[in-house]
């Protein structure tokens, strides 16, 4: 179950990213800065009981991709190792991206999932609006792709830094805004919808200021489907997400924050810290 919620993490953050203009995909990145490390907890809900079962830590560093400076944007989810014995996990996701828009030039998905691995290499091609993809699975051959990608496709990893630089001033309560997004080497239709704002506390790290949002999930072995994603973002200028929600088909699982460094802006939203 860990891996699904890592997955969620990253999408429900990637659904932030196009509520705004961005068909120029060129706004300069002004939310969050090489250094920045962003640290949560994976809870799982079955009836009354709670159980943290996993961690994920996202961070960003400068780099260097194909001779160019590049940001290094990493998120790593790690099942704890009371859960090792029989179902470990270790995900790993990586996106190089164009520092200023954070468009991405090279994408890495290293996951084992209880000894089941899944490797997929993206190159992306802007000039010729497509993607080369390399993949690999177990049981399963190498796998070479191109795949056509519209203007401003991202990555799972790259989409949830672009969408913390959303303006949302521009953005209507229960607006709801579609997006494109690579992942699996298929591009996939989801939305979300803007339900304003609302204090939120967060165990262990304090109540904020924050924005909502809910969203759509693809029905399938985890996710009932429609639109049951929940997710509170800062209300400053990092927009940095601080709790994540979703029923799955057993239970419910939440993403929160348990700690931040290296931000580029002061915490403004945060009301009270614990």
């Amino acid at each position: 179950m860990l891996k699904n919620t890592f997955i969620l993490l990253l999408l429900v953050n990637s659904s932030l990213l196009f509520a705004q203009d961005n068909s120029s995909c060129g706004f300069k990145n002004n939310a969050f800065k090489s250094g920045e490390t962003l640290n949560y907890v994976i809870t799982y809900n079955w009836f009354l009981v709670w159980t943290d079962v996993g961690a994920i830590t996202f961070e960003a560093k400068a780099d260097k991709k194909f001779n160019k400076d590049v940001l290094l944007l990493r998120g790593i989810g790690i099942s704890y190792p009371f859960y090792d014995w029989f179902f470990p996990v270790k995900d790993i996701y990586t996106s190089w991206a164009e520092p200023n828009t954070l468009l991405p030039v090279y994408y890495h998905r290293d996951v084992n999932e209880g000894g089941y691995i899944i490797n997929i290499k993206y190159t992306f091609d802007y000039k010729n609006m497509c993607a080369y993809s390399e993949s690999f699975k177990t049981r399963k051959p190498l796998w070479y792709d191109t795949i056509p990608v519209p203007k401003c496709t991202y990555d799972v990893v790259s989409v949830i830094y672009q969408a913390r630089n959303i303006d949302f001033s521009k953005v209507k309560k229960d607006e709801k805004i579609k997006f494109k997004i690579l992942l699996d080497n298929e591009l996939h239709d989801v939305y979300i919808r803007y339900k304003g704002k609302e204090v939120k506390k967060v165990r262990g790290v304090g109540k904020f200021n924050c924005i909502k949002f809910t969203g759509s999930l693809i029905a399938g072995d985890i996710f009932k489907g429609g639109e049951d994603l929940t997710i509170w973002v800062t209300d400053d200028k990092n927009h940095i997400p601080v709790w994540i929600e979703s029923p799955i088909i057993a239970g419910t699982v939440k993403a929160r924050l348990v700690k931040y460094s290296g931000i580029k802006h002061p915490l403004s939203s945060l009301i009270d810290k614990y």
